[in-house]
């Protein structure tokens, strides 16, 4: 009988279906995207948590990438796919957020040439 326990409520099931729905929504757009990978950003996930002798920094990172860690189980939870596709999209975007700017910048350094003649 302990096995009812285990199972989610009928309010669990729902919040559980609702951020499902929301995380594809947030997935399903390029802005959705920058939004995750920036808070996985902010949660340490790509930086080293250790700072040497200083222990509550340590920790203080570890706790940030704690946060982070739940943050990709439940894309995990969600789709197993959607954490490596979320990498291979923001390399995406930031090749072409590189190729805007360098475009951008010749765009620029023509025009100025424009003024000096």
């Amino acid at each position: 009988m302990g096995h009812f326990k285990d199972q989610p409520s009928i309010p669990q099931t729902i919040g559980r279906e609702e951020i499902t729905t929301a995380f594809r929504e947030v997935f399903a757009t390029a802005s959705g995207k920058r939004v995750l990978f920036w808070m996985l950003e902010q949660c340490a996930i790509y930086q080293e948590a250790y700072a040497g002798e200083l222990v509550n920094a340590t920790h203080y990172t570890l706790g940030k990438q704690g946060a982070g860690r739940r943050l990709i189980a439940e894309l995990d939870r969600i789709d197993p796919t959607l954490y490596p596709r979320l990498l291979l999209a923001i390399a995406d975007l930031k090749a072409t957020d590189k190729a805007a700017a360098a475009s951008r910048a010749a765009s620029e350094e023509g025009e100025d040439h424009d003024i000096d003649a």
